[in-house]
């Protein structure tokens, strides 16, 4: 299957910042070149067989010419894998494997790859399937690899700075729910859940809230993801909340393109860095 592309592509690559993000089945290809507003665009591929992702994704590669080509910046990003911040005080590189495993069990088959957050002062450590890790690195042009919640930090940093009170963000995806919790640009508290019901995300979002004592009358949650689950989770969640609000891209997102609307947060957060 060949990705919809801008016919431009083709001739101003090397303009383009672009970003594989690897799927459970599948994968979607983007690009946004920021001399150029409206130039985001997105497409995606999903897959029915069982083979293993590797050969799905070869044989991807192999169909699709504009994935070889030189770009000013190729983004390899990897969801749907288990993943821990290090303090940079426990941190040693040689360990990174390690480190994972003490944190989220047993990694077998997976490289074990490390996105440094400097504001943080945290190394995000997260798996990819080693096969395709290999791939990656020996097909496309200079990658670089990150996990999707990367480009989200500062995002989320930002927006809490000139806040006085704690600012809850949840993310909602592929039967994953991540929850991140700020302070006037500090991180708090980073944790992912798997959901599958409206209950469960009720029960571990309040859970964490009882735990961590954040207040139901000033402390607002942000929420992002598939409009349909919104709809039932953001008036069920302010029952107990008082402040439950959809998360707000910032206003620069918009002049990106139309298909913006339809990509993932993490994703349109990692073109606005160093935009």
């Amino acid at each position: 299957m060949a990705f919809h592309i801008p016919e431009i592509l083709s001739e101003e690559s090397k303009n383009y910042r672009v970003s594989i993000r690897l799927l459970p089945d599948g994968l979607s290809f983007s690009g946004y070149n920021p001399t150029i507003k409206g130039s985001f665009f997105l497409s995606e591929e999903r897959w029915k067989s069982s083979r293993p992702y590797a050969e799905e994704l070869k044989e991807c590669f192999f169909a699709n010419e504009c994935l070889a080509w030189d770009y000013q910046h190729l983004y390899i990003v990897q969801t749907d894998t288990d993943y821990t911040l290090v303090p940079w005080a426990f941190y040693l590189e040689n360990e990174q494997d390690k480190l994972l495993r003490f944190n989220c069990g047993e990694s077998d088959g997976k490289r074990v790859l490390a996105n440094e957050l400097r504001d943080e002062k945290v190394n995000l450590l997260y798996g990819m399937d080693h096969e395709t890790y290999e791939f990656c690195q020996r097909s496309f042009s200079n990658p670089e690899f990150v996990h999707y919640l990367y480009a989200l930090f500062p995002l989320w940093r930002e927006k809490s700075k000139y806040e006085l009170s704690r600012q809850v963000y949840g993310i909602l995806s592929g039967g994953r729910m991540e929850l991140a919790c700020y302070q006037q640009g500090q991180l708090l508290f980073l944790n992912g859940f798997e959901v599958h019901s409206l209950n469960e995300m009720l029960y571990y979002i309040l859970y964490v809230w009882k735990q961590h004592r954040w207040n139901v009358l000033s402390d607002p949650i942000h929420l992002l993801g598939d409009a349909a689950i919104l709809r039932e989770l953001i008036p069920a969640l302010s029952t107990y909340i008082k402040h439950v609000e959809t998360m707000v891209l910032p206003s620069e997102a918009y002049l990106m393109g139309p298909d913006v609307l339809r990509a993932p947060v993490d994703l349109v957060a990692l073109y606005l860095l160093n935009n």
